[in-house]
């Protein structure tokens, strides 16, 4: 193969994260041969997407690197179903590449959050890397080079740890505003008046240290208004908002 001719990819999975990095790498001149996924129906409608053919069986997918993009509990049962041979990419976070019985086989993991199934194309997210190869990371690199998207080689426990961080930075975000969502439509409070305030914040952490950002009774130390906070939440809420003001006091006690 032409070292500088991306690999041809099958794709594993019909999710979010097959959705993102198939419509990302089709539109990059990247070959997707073949698609397979448990839904018959996702994966019948991404394969159109993809021009590339749907197949029933895993075994039926093959290309020059096999992108299983499945939850984190299939991904040695999916890989365990691939002949020894045959290259494989998987897309998890926490999952060790050693723990997996397959020495031609790699990681590309997204650093990203996929909420739909149309995604922005354009948008570039970083990619970390790690295979036991040298062939398959230079295959991958490519891949990257060819997308647009920023890269970084990776070991599992350093992965590991971005994903943990990840997970604090936008699942634990992304409730939060849930919950302020919840809330506002419980008071009858319009989203509108409250988003504004949201998208000042996002600005500000780009623009500096979040630590720096932080304002808020907790920050003061008004402990009055964290009381009267509490008294107006439901006890589920009232536990988030107490061991965050928590939090916030003990992170700022010596400037208080």
């Amino acid at each position: 193969m032409n070292v500088k001719t991306p690999p041809s990819i099958g794709i594993i999975g019909s999710g979010r994260v097959a959705n993102a990095i198939g419509v990302l790498f089709k539109s990059k001149g990247i070959h997707i041969k073949s698609l397979y996924s448990r839904n018959k129906d996702t994966g019948k409608a991404l394969s159109v997407k993809l021009d590339c053919a749907f197949m029933t069986q895993i075994e039926d997918v093959v290309a020059d690197i096999l992108l299983i993009c499945v939850s984190d509990d299939a991904i040695h049962q999916v890989i365990g179903k691939i002949p020894a041979q045959q290259k494989v990419l998987y897309t998890a976070g926490s999952v060790e590449l050693n723990s997996l019985d397959h020495k031609e086989c790699g990681v590309f993991y997204p650093l990203q959050t996929f909420t739909d199934r149309d995604q922005n194309i354009a948008y570039h997210f970083p990619i970390l890397l790690e295979a036991h190869q040298d062939e398959l990371m230079d295959e991958m690199i490519l891949l990257c080079v060819q997308s647009g998207l920023k890269f970084e080689k990776c070991s599992s426990d350093k992965r590991k740890q971005y994903h943990l961080v990840a997970v604090l930075l936008n699942n634990f975000v992304n409730h939060l505003v849930y919950l302020s969502q919840e809330e506002a439509n419980k008071r009858g409070l319009s989203w509108d008046v409250l988003e504004p305030l949201l998208e000042k914040t996002l600005v500000s952490i780009k623009q500096s240290k979040a630590k720096e950002n932080q304002t808020g009774p907790a920050r003061r130390g008004d402990l009055k208004i964290l009381a009267k906070h509490e008294e107006m939440l439901d006890e589920a809420t009232k536990k988030i908002y107490r061991q965050l003001s928590e939090s916030i006091l003990n992170t700022y006690k010596n400037e208080l």
